[in-house]
């Protein structure tokens, strides 16, 4: 998948502004497609799909904020936790040292960077070098992850988070992988491929946005908006307002693929927000671009009470968004279930794929501080039907840990689908469900992976896990902080 968005689906100053400064989350984005749209991980190329989990506020050697990963391996029934890797800077064969508030795994990213036909992991660390950041590519091989290398930051001495966020795409068209990074500033760059483990790679293009990011770069994902076979990078971001305003206003900008590279000097205007995913929601070939913002009124002068996303097509021209998007959609609009409400935070993350296999991709939405009964923030998630007219407004189904056969129960804080992921880990070409609780057992962190069926997802045979299933010590890390697949 080309995700890159909010790992904790909320970006740090988004969880700041929700939670009172509790946590601090950054994020990745979420795509669904089918090459060249979106890249599906598969580490061992054995054709179950994989996923990589991070924990990127976990202590590693009594470093604490260090960070590790870990992947975890597919099967005919569903993500096997028995088969999984697990890495940190103190791995061997990968570079750097476990370092404190260096948040290794706070980004993820995944594509076939070095064309041998196994996936590889991309893992930001932004925290390195005293905010500098890095960003490490761990290879795929038979055996799974293993080893790794460094990507070199273009801007080395600058304080800028490298590695804030990540996205994966083949922008210009050359069936090389390429590399997109944003940073804490009003800047991302693409690193182009093809790379290799001594650390060269085809060079960089800087993306700058329209406006100047206030507080850098929130959200960035790839995928084909317009069936070029290129693919788009797509950003968001904030903007300060005048003097005598308090707030920002959310921006965001699409830019298309091209055989140089994507286009900066023509960026698409977006709506802002705080998490992306991008996929083929009708079916036409073109990927939608699905855009989450947490933020409401008072905070962001795009925001809205309880949260929002809105939906844009995707077209021969590229991303259609002006004054009448694919759809908006709250907790109060038709075929959405829910009450709007403060705080709510619908939109937190977002996925896309096609749980059902009937050629329309359906919308997960995590709504990460909703309340159940009297737990507070403990969250779920809303998945949305795909069709041929695009956002189904019948058939949506929430799933949250009271519903019956998700493992555990829903409790104050856990923040249920602080991530959410649709790829497909059994290889029967229907998406499964992977959602993260951030915040579970108190900052622990935990897993819920639910299978996809003909007729939709499922919670037979659901699992649920986190460090403890690993073996791994299970203190305060935010397992689960950041996903892709």
């Amino acid at each position: 998948m080309i995700r890159h968005h909010r790992r904790l689906a909320l970006a740090t100053v988004t969880a700041a502004a929700l939670t009172g400064g509790l946590l601090t989350f950054s994020a990745s984005t979420a795509s669904a497609a089918a090459s060249p749209r979106a890249y599906k991980a598969d580490f061992n190329r054995d054709g179950y799909g994989d996923v990589a989990f991070a924990a990127p506020y976990a202590k590693v050697a009594g470093k604490g904020m260090a960070g590790y990963v870990a992947v975890v391996y597919g099967s005919a029934s569903g993500l096997n936790t028995a088969k999984r890797t697990v890495v940190s800077q103190n791995t061997a064969g990968v570079p750097g040292t476990a370092e404190a508030e260096d948040t290794f795994g706070q980004a993820l990213a995944v594509a076939d960077l070095n064309g041998d036909g196994y996936t590889d992991l991309a893992v930001g660390a932004p925290g390195e070098d005293n905010g500098a950041g890095s960003v490490t590519v761990l290879w795929g091989s038979a055996s799974g992850v293993k080893n790794g290398t460094t990507v070199k930051d273009p801007t080395p001495t600058r304080a800028d988070g490298w590695g804030t966020v990540l996205a994966a795409g083949d922008f210009n068209g050359d069936k090389k992988a390429d590399l997109a990074s944003g940073t804490s500033a009003s800047y991302a760059y693409i690193v182009k491929g093809g790379f290799t483990k001594s650390g060269t790679t085809g060079g960089t293009q800087k993306v700058t946005t329209p406006e100047k990011a206030e507080f850098g770069i929130d959200a960035i994902a790839a995928g084909d908006t317009n069936g070029d076979k290129k693919a788009d990078l797509v950003l968001t971001y904030r903007t300060a307002l005048d003097s005598h305003e308090s707030g920002s206003w959310s921006k965001g900008a699409a830019f298309l693929g091209a055989s140089t590279g994507v286009v900066v000097t023509q960026p698409r205007p977006l709506n802002g927000g705080t998490s992306l995913a991008l996929g083929d929601i009708d079916g036409d070939g073109y990927d939608e671009i699905a855009i989450g913002n947490v933020f409401e009124q008072e905070t962001d002068h795009t925001g809205t009470l309880g949260g929002q996303v809105v939906v844009i097509r995707g077209s021969a021209g590229g991303p259609i968004n002006g004054d009448a998007p694919m759809a908006r959609l709250t907790q109060s609009s038709t075929g959405v279930p829910g009450t709007d409400k403060a705080g709510d935070a619908f939109g937190g993350d977002l996925s896309i794929g096609d749980v059902n296999g009937d050629g329309f991709g359906e919308l997960a939405i995590g709504v990460t501080f909703k309340d159940i009964g009297a737990a507070e923030d403990t969250g779920l998630v809303v998945l949305m039907n795909g069709s041929a007219s695009g956002v189904s407004r019948t058939g949506a189904r929430t799933f949250s840990q009271n519903t019956p056969g998700v493992p555990g129960t829903a409790e104050s804080m856990d923040y249920f689908s602080s991530d959410v992921l649709l790829t497909d880990v059994t290889k029967d070409g229907r998406a499964d469900l992977t959602i993260t609780a951030g915040f579970e057992d108190e900052g622990v962190g935990a897993v819920t992976a639910l299978r996809g069926s003909a007729s939709g997802i499922t919670t037979t045979g659901a699992k649920s896990f986190g460090p403890g299933t690993f073996g791994l010590s299970r203190t305060y890390g935010a397992f689960g902080a950041a996903l892709t697949g």
